[in-house]
């Protein structure tokens, strides 16, 4: 019966094949976006969930409350922290501080020079870490390992890199040297993970090493300053413990121990959570934005939906063609529920063929959306994961298109539909389908709303004014820690190249991701701080990015802070009328006065999601690292600015010959603070084309359909005198009107979305009405052309045609 079922659907698929065509397209471009994004949502929840006992494993996070209310969330705590929770604290099976130590690597190569290595994935870690993190050990004892000082403990991968193919024995005992100098011996070899991990460490050093060597400048045990947030800690719970009773007794630990002026609130991070957890400061690990990945996850069920209305619109407007033949089947015995069997039938065959073409175009959109792409993801059809929502996703997609179609077409009755008269319940399917393509369109106009409302914000935010000039800045920095009269060498070497304007030395540029703040106070016996940004540079910082000086000078050559030139915002807050007003006022900072020396116009010192606050411009050599270069471009070819960069990077060699020369345009790091807004726009963007190309192909089949059955209408219309342009709009204007009442229906449900989203900028632009008026337009331009070809190849078709068989 199934074999016979098969034959019938693939004659009736192969009959009909402008329908099928359209019905196989629609369905495979929304199977093709489920399976793109359940590809890469799957890949962004699995990091770190194969870990056993995962559920109580935790990181140990804390919380610095800023003086303005900001709560600044910190994963590098005090080591002091890890030490004195495993004295005092009870409920943890094990807990284990971890530090990211990513240096040089050298090792010895008998008489010949020493291999040297890329150092990332080093880690400084105790050797509780064992416990709470399970390995399969191929050498090396796990309980002892990472006792003694001067061991370390690798991964398999990156001991073969390290020392060939030797087998793991005997890699026991070969010399590691990192940073030059700290020599280490290897202790034990273990297995890598082979699963998605944020844990990403390969040489895992003894932490006992740093009280031996010269990386106990870096740690300070005993200490609880914040200047002392150094390392990581891990806990794991025991059975039977809740995370609220640890975070508890880790607040009254702080208090008991912490210094008064480190106003630290400990609190535990889920293992699960650290992948999601982008609001950390000085974060190495690579984060997902888990309301995107549920935003692809609602793009994707509303593709598939569309794409499935499409699916059942066409078959429901092919029913009346297909009565004579439930008819027949009837009178020959069929049921009702073989009917809907064969129909159903029909559904999986083209669903199954929609699943090949989708399958096939997953690489390639994957490919096009590399923004949106994590490192290392792949799509590999027969993994078992894949598979197995291969056959959920086929399953759901083809009971949903078909059940209804079917069930309408199994009901209708022998002996009207065998006079003929098939066409009876016609209006009222036609009123389903008419619902059904004002849904589509809903969608489609709150896409085209969403995608005109982003990219004019976007739009905005690359036009309006910064308050500083960014063009033609270039921004290189120089290894930290090294010498600071270094920097003023090189940076002295670089103002003499042809080709160079200004060169300024700051520690971060306006607007930077992880500006630095400072607490002052307007006067010396005040209690209460104050909040502000601080903009680190020396004497050419101002002039370099061209800010309006509005009163007073810019700050002079010096060797420490000793003044400060102020924004607008910050006068305003000291009540000063005037700019110049607060020229010559004490500002007090650690408790020391600085004057105010200067007033310069507000300019934005964080993206436009952040109003402009309150700023100090402060000369902090020790602080100025970062070298920002304003090259002559004026008339400039682009080889001749690739010359000077070339020129900037041997001035740059000279005085840094280990070290790496890295540049950034400051215009392009400009552009990465709205990273994820342009891609909340890509992805709106790529919504809108897919869900008005699902329409409009729906539309086509539709409008096909409608001239076929409306032609003995039109041939007698065109007798009595109507015209080929007459005939078009006839036929176009019932598809118009329901796109208008989309329309409708559309605008406040995007009104509120889009300025849900406007909402997280403090400078945006406003929705006006052209807004809806242009995504109404467009939807309209869409619709005729799609009907059109249709209604005009119906309007000029030959009567006789049509009304021969009368």
């Amino acid at each position: 019966m199934i074999k016979n079922y098969l034959k019938i659907a693939w004659r009736n698929i192969v009959r009909n094949r402008m329908y099928t065509a359209i019905n196989v397209l629609g369905l495979a471009i929304g199977l093709c976006a489920c399976i793109a994004i359940y590809v890469i949502v799957s890949y962004e929840f699995s990091f770190d969930t194969f870990h056993p006992g995962k559920e109580r494993i935790y990181r140990l996070m804390g919380d610095v409350t800023e003086t303005t209310g900001e709560k600044l969330h910190f994963a590098k705590l005090p080591l002091s922290l890890s030490q004195t929770v495993r004295s005092e604290l009870p409920g943890l099976d094990a807990i284990a501080a971890v530090s990211p130590y990513n240096v040089k690597v050298s090792i010895s190569n008998g008489n010949s020079p020493a291999k040297h290595f890329d150092g990332a994935g080093a880690a400084i870690a105790e050797p509780q870490y064992f416990n709470i993190f399970k390995y399969n050990w191929l050498a090396g004892n796990p309980t002892s390992a990472l006792n003694a000082p001067f061991s370390v403990v690798l991964t398999e991968s990156k001991a073969h890199q390290y020392f060939g193919a030797d087998p793991p024995d005997d890699i026991i005992g070969k010399e590691v040297v990192y940073d030059d100098s700290l020599r280490v011996k290897v202790s034990g070899i273990i297995k890598d993970w082979n699963k998605n991990t944020d844990l990403t460490f390969t040489d895992f050093i003894s932490f006992s090493t740093v009280k031996s060597s010269f990386l106990k400048k870096n740690f300070s045990a005993g200490l609880w300053n914040q200047g002392d947030m150094t390392t990581w800690a891990f806990v794991k719970m025991s059975a039977g413990t809740v995370p609220s009773q640890i975070e508890a007794r880790l607040a009254g630990l702080v208090k008991r121990h912490a210094d008064a002026n480190l106003k630290l609130s400990p609190w535990l991070e889920p293992l699960s959570d650290i992948h999601f957890n982008a609001d950390v400061i000085e974060n190495s690990i690579r984060t997902a934005h888990k309301p995107t990945l549920y935003s692809l996850t609602a793009i994707a069920a509303f593709i598939l939906v569309l794409a499935a209305i499409n699916f059942i619109n066409l078959s429901t407007a092919q029913s009346i063609r297909r009565a004579k033949e439930v008819g027949v089947r009837k009178v020959l015995g069929s049921s009702r529920g073989n009917l809907v069997f064969q129909f159903l039938t029909e559904t999986f065959l083209l669903t199954f063929f929609a699943v090949l073409l989708a399958v096939a175009f997953v690489n390639p959109v994957l490919t096009a959306f590399r923004s949106f792409i994590p490192p290392g993801l792949t799509f590999n059809i027969f993994s078992p994961s894949t598979c197995i929502f291969l056959l959920i996703i086929t399953t759901i997609t083809a009971l949903f298109s078909g059940l209804y179609p079917a069930k309408v077409l199994s009901g209708y009755l022998p002996a009207i539909s065998l006079k003929g008269d098939g066409a009876q319940r016609g209006g009222e399917k036609w009123l389903l389908r008419k619902g059904l393509i004002i849904f589509q369109f809903t969608v489609s106009l709150i896409f085209i709303i969403g995608t005109i409302v982003i990219n004019n914000q976007l739009k905005f935010t690359r036009s309006k004014d910064l308050g500083f000039k960014s063009d033609a800045i270039v921004t290189v920095g120089t290894p930290w820690g090294d010498s600071l009269a270094k920097i003023k060498v090189v940076a002295e070497k670089i103002k003499q190249l042809p080709g160079v304007n200004k060169v300024a030395l700051e520690w971060m540029p306006p607007m930077a991701k992880n500006g630095r703040g400072m607490k002052i106070k307007f006067k010396s016996t005040d209690v209460k701080e104050t909040g502000v940004a601080q903009m680190a540079g020396n004497e050419d910082i101002i002039p370099l990015y061209q800010m309006k000086l509005l009163a007073g000078r810019n700050i002079l050559h010096s060797d420490s802070a000793k003044e400060f030139v102020i924004n607008e915002t910050l006068a305003k807050v000291m009540n000063c009328k005037d700019p110049a007003d607060a020229l010559g006022k004490m500002l007090y900072w650690n408790n020391k006065p600085y004057p105010v020396v200067g007033v310069v116009a507000d300019f934005h010192t964080s993206s436009f999601h952040d109003a402009i606050g309150p700023l100090c411009i402060v000369n902090r050599p020790d602080r100025e690292g970062t070298l920002a270069i304003k090259l002559a471009t004026h008339g400039q070819q682009s080889s001749t600015i690739k010359s000077t960069l070339s020129q900037i990077e041997k001035a740059w060699k000279q005085v840094y010959p280990a070290g790496t020369f890295d540049y950034q345009f400051y215009d392009e790091s400009l552009a990465m603070l709205y990273e994820k807004d342009q891609q909340a726009a890509t992805l709106i963007n790529a919504a809108t084309a897919i869900t008005i190309f699902i329409s409009s192909i729906g539309l086509f089949g539709l409008a096909l359909f409608t001239a076929e059955k409306r032609a003995k209408e039109i041939s007698i219309r065109k007798i009595l005198g109507a015209s080929a342009v007459n005939i078009a709009a006839m036929l176009s204007m019932d598809f118009v009107v329901l796109v208008v009442i989309a329309l409708v229906i559309a605008s406040p449900i995007a009104w509120y979305f889009t300025n849900l989203w406007l909402r997280g900028f403090a400078y945006r632009i406003n929705i006006g009405v052209w807004i809806f008026i242009l995504a109404g337009l467009s939807a309209i331009s869409i619709t005729l052309i799609t009907v059109s070809f249709q209604a005009i190849k119906a309007a000029l078709m030959n009567p006789v045609k049509s009304l021969r068989s009368e």
